[in-house]
């Protein structure tokens, strides 16, 4: 294990977390921004389609290909013949926004600041259908005083994690040695494996004051290879020190 040059962080679930998921409030927050909609097609028959294709998207696609909002959400009001009064980028904001809000990790302001003080860049890789652009403005949001050298979202590399894909793109981008890169987040399978399968060292963000149904899916996993765990970020920043 080397100190870490950089630290490359997940999404969901490690820096920040989304209560009160509900996919269906989004196709309700973008509706009343549609323009033209010339079958008066209902809130009720919108939502409902959304929700469908969504799915058979997402079983078609598998687990290591994404899909992008602004393809997907094209490709419904073209089935509708709906027109928005909005450009994409702001109704995939104003969607994203009716489906979750997001919450920092406890201690994760904190841990980004020490990092900085340490020298130690940082960066994301996510697993999302949302634009890296979309993202990038709720990091800032939530973070004010801490800026990424890069924030990368499966929608726009086309591969998620653990596909190696993703992960090597965002070796390229840093231009650190993956020697000197460590990886953290809160998804063995995923994450952890992932990162390690590339050559960066694993830490699994293990915070069990954050809820989330991964957990139960972690506890029945099994690691063959080296990784920290950490419980909070204080434990990270020590274990750097």
């Amino acid at each position: 294990m080397n100190k870490p040059k950089m630290i490359l962080f997940d999404y969901g679930g490690t820096l920040m977390y989304e209560p009160d998921f509900e996919p269906a409030n989004g196709n309700k927050a973008i509706y009343p921004y549609i323009s033209e909609n010339p079958h008066n097609v209902t809130l009720e028959e919108f939502s409902e389609y959304l929700l469908r294709f969504f799915d058979e998207i997402r079983a078609l696609r598998g687990e290591l290909i994404e899909i992008h909002e602004h393809m997907f959400l094209r490709n419904v009001l073209e089935h509708f013949d709906m027109k928005l009064s909005i450009s994409i980028e702001k109704a995939e904001w104003i969607i994203w926004n009716g489906i979750s809000r997001d919450v920092p990790t406890p201690g994760a302001a904190d841990m980004l600041a020490e990092l900085r003080r340490l020298g130690i860049r940082t960066g994301v890789i996510s697993n999302l259908c949302w634009s890296g652009t979309a993202l990038t403005r709720r990091l800032n949001a939530a973070f004010p005083d801490h800026r990424f050298d890069f924030i990368m979202t499966s929608s726009e590399y086309i591969f998620r994690k653990p596909d190696e894909h993703i992960f090597d793109m965002a070796i390229r981008k840093s231009g650190v040695d993956k020697a000197d890169i460590w990886y953290c987040g809160n998804d063995i399978e995923v994450d952890l494996a992932g990162a390690h399968g590339v050559g960066l060292y694993p830490v699994f963000y293990d915070d069990r004051s954050v809820p989330s149904k991964i957990h139960e899916k972690n506890d029945s996993a099994t690691v063959d290879f080296p990784y920290l765990r950490i419980g909070c970020w204080q434990e990270l920043v020590n274990k750097i020190k």
